[in-house]
């Protein structure tokens, strides 16, 4: 059977067809997203393990790794973890480990641009659509025609002990996250800086309104949450979470072994208790459960009418999917 890949992955034609899973149809151009995915991923994971990182997928693509043997049919990411030390000596390497075309994304990219590419408390790794010719970025990402694939990587954290010291970063992180996702209307209202301030006060820094300030604030936060240290905790936690559920936390030992489990065509890396990781993360999580993705499926959706109309300018009369395999075969040059 032919195999096609980008740079590391090869995918059996097939895989990228129309198929239903346990009850729930994935399109071929979602199956193009999981493929452009996990060819990131394996970017990660190759720096990873030279440097001798260690990562544990996690949320739903460690659930879909344990109960699927890959993608949940119904999810639409890959997401990992790594404890704090770790995550931190990621995010130092990345800049001159990834390869060309591939960028850090969010609070601790290097430019504004990539700053706002990823509006989210946890580092990013994407393409980055300036670096790539659109033919060339189509081929090795298996026939994905949205900008940015990436992944989200996601930092565990200690809880403290000390429930007054465990509730003031609580409270911290809840303003910090709240200001910045209530920006917008804050300065309308004119209250903007009024809360920057409360927020800085808290972190007993001082804060001036300026171009920078939103990534400033996501980087207070990550301080904040990475405080506490392992002889101070009993559980870990994804802090973002773990604010606005206290039971979301699993013992710090359950991330001290790691596993290898497969998915879909190669393998991830998990935490060898990932029993305990997903009774707190989804409860009974051995019972799919549909549509509980916390963001709107397909992520690309809103992009989907612009990607016909261009589609349209340069004169393919085909079908989405057919324009896709043409360009990534190299059949179709735009």
């Amino acid at each position: 059977m032919i195999k096609r890949g980008g740079a590391g992955l090869k995918f059996d034609n097939d895989f990228f067809n129309t198929e239903v899973r346990e009850g729930f149809e994935i399109s071929s151009m979602m199956k193009r997203a999981w493929a452009a995915q996990m060819e990131v991923f394996q970017v990660v994971s190759d720096i990873c393990n030279r440097n001798g990182i260690r990562y544990f997928a996690d949320f739903g693509t460690l659930l879909g790794a344990v109960r699927h043997k890959g993608m949940i049919p119904w999810d639409d990411d890959i997401d990992i973890s790594l404890m704090r030390d770790e995550y931190n000596e990621l995010i130092r390497i990345l800049p001159g480990e990834l390869p060309y075309g591939f960028v850090v994304a969010g609070m601790y990219a290097d430019c504004e641009r990539l700053q706002n590419a990823a509006f989210v408390p946890q580092l990013r790794v994407i393409a980055d659509e300036e670096l790539w010719n659109f033919n060339d970025y189509m081929k090795y990402f298996h026939g994905f025609p949205y900008q940015r694939a990436g992944i989200d990587i996601f930092p565990l954290d200690y809880i403290s002990k000390d429930k007054e010291f465990a509730d003031m970063q609580k409270q911290i992180i809840k303003l910090g996250m709240e200001i910045l996702g209530k920006w917008n209307e804050l300065n309308r209202e004119g209250s903007l800086d009024k809360f920057v301030s409360e927020f800085g006060q808290l972190c007993n820094v001082n804060i001036e309104l300026r171009e920078d300030t939103k990534n400033y604030i996501w980087k207070l936060i990550d301080k904040v949450s990475s405080l506490c240290y392992r002889d101070e905790a009993d559980y870990v936690s994804s802090m973002a979470l773990w604010i606005d559920n206290d039971s979301y936390k699993m013992r710090k030992e359950c991330f001290d072994d790691v596993i290898e489990m497969p998915f879909e065509n190669f393998v991830v890396k998990a935490p060898k208790n990932y029993d305990e990781v997903l009774k707190a993360e989804f409860g009974d999580y051995m019972i799919p459960v549909k549509g509980t993705a916390d963001h709107t499926y397909p992520f690309y959706g809103h992009m989907e009418q612009e990607l016909i109309k261009q589609i349209r300018r340069v004169g393919f009369k085909g079908s989405v999917d057919e324009f896709c395999e043409e360009v990534a075969s190299g059949r179709l040059r735009v």
